[in-house]
């Protein structure tokens, strides 16, 4: 299992009994894709043999993580990293059009990204979503 909180600013009161938070934003947007996109591609060698499994899993109030980008936007170094709703992954994916290759990663699998609610806070950033990508050795079926 690989597992990543990427929060934004957001301050409140949630639960019972009420508790106080107050989130700070982690700001790299880019790089919560990057690392979320090699978090799944680890688990692709690591379930590699019949009965292992995986997850990666990304819980955030990010909304550009969940969002498309607009329409008309120039490319970002990391739009092939892009984990967005309805969006899936798969084969090689290029940093900065592979002018970082460091930063190449190759999927065996096709992982559909979908994202689920998972908390309504007030104020802005309030809102909270996870996304699940299941790994197995066929390399597919990413679970939203």
């Amino acid at each position: 299992m690989e597992f990543k909180y990427f929060t934004r600013d957001w301050t409140g009161t949630a639960g019972t009994p009420a508790e106080d938070y107050v989130l700070k934003a982690h700001g790299a947007t880019d790089l919560a894709r990057l690392h979320f996109v090699r978090d799944i591609a680890r688990l692709e060698r690591f379930c590699g043999r019949s009965g292992q499994d995986g997850i990666a899993l990304m819980l955030t109030n990010e909304p550009s993580l969940w969002t498309p980008p607009p329409a008309g936007r120039r490319r970002t170094r990391d739009h092939e990293f892009r984990i967005h709703e309805g969006r899936e992954l798969a084969g090689t994916l290029l940093w900065a059009e592979g002018t970082y290759e460091p930063n190449t990663c190759t999927l065996t699998g096709a992982y559909p990204l979908e994202w689920e609610p998972y908390s309504g806070q007030d104020g802005p950033g309030g809102e909270f979503r996870w996304l699940a990508v299941h790994v197995n050795r066929q390399g597919a079926a990413g679970d939203g």
